[in-house]
């Protein structure tokens, strides 16, 4: 199945996202100026939101009305979790206890060594990968205009 924000113009899925980790509704004027978009363009792509059914007008502002799977994150409350962030704490976790086990048990370092390196480099690399998306998510929402 595709990607629901697939359908949409990159301005409205940035629209979309932004109005999901919000906490709150918020307003055209208001979302225009967080993301540097222009009013009108917000507006147009607010009200494409609105008939597809994602958001819905709520408290003098627009809040999101369905949450829809986005690809390669997972929604946890209000926040947007990508999953290479989960693979990076799953190998973050991993070192962790290979180090405690290591220091605590007194087993040698030559049995543990290839558990450490595979696990730093997994967390490191997932965690790098991790912080490029929420990089290109954060300097697109402010390269517009």
């Amino acid at each position: 199945m595709a990607d629901p924000l697939e359908e949409l113009s990159d301005i409205a899925a940035k629209i979309y996202i932004h109005l999901l980790v919000s906490r709150e509704p918020k307003g055209v004027r208001e979302i225009s100026r967080e993301l540097g978009i222009p009013v009108s363009t917000v507006h147009y792509n607010i009200k494409r939101l609105e008939e597809k059914g994602l958001v819905k007008r709520d408290n003098g502002g627009y809040a999101i009305a369905v949450v829809i799977p986005l690809s390669g994150f997972v929604v946890l409350g209000k926040k947007l979790i990508h999953k290479f962030l989960l693979y990076s704490i799953f190998f973050l976790g991993i070192l962790i206890g290979e180090i405690i086990r290591v220091a605590l048990f007194n087993i040698g370092l030559e049995n543990s060594i290839l558990t450490i390196i595979v696990s730093f480099t997994g967390f490191g690399l997932f965690l790098y990968e991790a912080l490029k998306v929420y990089g290109r998510i954060m300097a697109t929402s402010s390269q517009y205009g």
